[in-house]
């Protein structure tokens, strides 16, 4: 049986922002045992203070460190593969 577990690494990262560490959180739960995740802007603004700029930062960072893969397809609209 699989748990709902985020990575302890990413907690331990040092080059990763907390900001980021949120939406990574967010992205693997709502994402958790799929393939692709879609998101967008309005969803994490519920929960953390983040504009479609910053958080297209924290998915180029994430990206960057091969945690997950995005894809804009629409203004502050995401696709994600968690890896």
């Amino acid at each position: 049986m699989k748990k709902l577990e985020i990575p302890k690494v990413i907690w331990e990262d040092k080059k990763i922002p907390k900001e980021t560490k949120y939406v990574y959180a967010y992205i693997y739960a709502k994402g958790y045992d799929k393939e692709i995740t879609d998101i967008n802007v309005g969803e994490l603004q519920r929960i953390i203070k983040i504009n479609n700029k910053g958080l297209r930062k924290s998915l180029e960072r994430l990206e960057r460190l091969k945690y997950l893969i995005y894809k804009e397809y629409a203004n502050g609209m995401y696709t994600i593969t968690l890896n």
